[in-house]
């Protein structure tokens, strides 16, 4: 019998911390990360990770476990969900998985692609060489030469796949659609219930807009200096996440405003959550959760879950 999960999606600023932790002590539950800024220490203001308060009402696994210059990606996150899973299952905790990274909690659930170990610290290396001296859109052309099928599925000015796609080509010589056709995401290794968060656009922007003006004042530049003068660079992954990479761009005055920093974070977060709706609507067994008020998101989403653990 296939162990059961909770999940717990949606788009960034739709009210996931709140509702998983009512959830999760109301059925006696554990909260498992799956955001992927939140793995981060230091990284706090920008991804609005749950306060002591929050942690000390609910346990909370996957936060704060890797410096940022640690590799931590999708298969060491299953690797450790995997072993939480089975840990809770001994002691009769439900697990309640909560976060917007997809590509993760995917993996979690149906496995994935069997590319081999690459190292990563040479391939990179040279990819990010090819970026500096040719750019992103001449690294792009390249992996539409080596890998046309996976190029057409992502964006021309997506840093991080198109690397990813170079250097799975140059270290295996085979392309990385090669492997990711060999899982087809079809059986699912646990027995899963997602609740997709979908609250009114007028009103996730109003969040977004209420959130990006919160961390500002709440030090999100400072945040990202003190970073820095701990000595980590700035290429690091987390830096690359939704209001640190904008910030990185105040502090070398491409953004010469406030305002603008205000305004860009805005929209990146606006164009990220529309990714994290298209994605979690496409998920299965996946049931829209439209109500903006705590109390009836609780109501609705409980009747669901007492069925699903009978």
């Amino acid at each position: 019998m296939l162990k059961k999960i909770i999940v717990i999606g949606g788009p960034t600023c739709s009210g996931k911390t709140e509702f998983s932790i009512e959830l999760a002590e109301r059925f006696g539950g554990e909260i498992i990360n799956f955001d992927s800024m939140c793995f981060y220490k230091y990284f706090d203001i920008g991804t609005a990770k749950p306060g002591a308060e929050a942690r000390s009402r609910v346990k909370h696994h996957l936060i704060d476990i890797k410096y940022p210059d640690e590799e931590y990606n999708a298969r060491t996150f299953s690797e450790d969900a995997e072993k939480l899973i089975d840990d809770m299952a001994l002691r009769r905790k439900i697990p309640f998985f909560t976060g917007g990274t997809g590509l993760y909690i995917k993996s979690l659930i149906y496995g994935l692609s069997p590319i081999p170990e690459i190292d990563k610290t040479v391939f990179r290396e040279k990819a990010s060489e090819l970026i500096k001296e040719k750019g992103l859109l001449f690294l792009y052309e390249t992996v539409k030469q080596i890998d046309p099928v996976y190029a057409s599925r992502i964006s021309s000015s997506d840093t991080q796949r198109i690397t990813r796609a170079y250097e799975v080509y140059c270290a295996t010589g085979k392309p990385l659609s090669f492997y990711i056709d060999k899982n087809p995401f079809g059986r699912h290794r646990y027995d899963f219930l997602c609740f997709n968060l979908y609250p009114p656009k007028d009103y996730l922007k109003s969040c977004i807009i209420e959130r990006t003006s919160a961390i500002i004042k709440k030090g999100l530049v400072e945040e990202t200096e003190k970073i820095l003068s701990m000595g980590y660079k700035t290429d690091l992954k987390p830096f690359k996440g939704i209001g640190y990479r904008e910030s990185l761009m105040y502090l070398n005055k491409e953004l010469p405003a406030e305002k603008d920093l205000y305004d860009k974070v805005v929209s990146s977060t606006l164009k990220y959550a529309k990714r994290q709706f298209t994605f979690f609507k496409k998920f299965e067994n996946v049931l829209p959760v439209y109500f903006t008020d705590l109390n009836a998101k609780i109501e609705f989403s409980s009747k669901y879950i007492e069925r699903f653990l009978e």
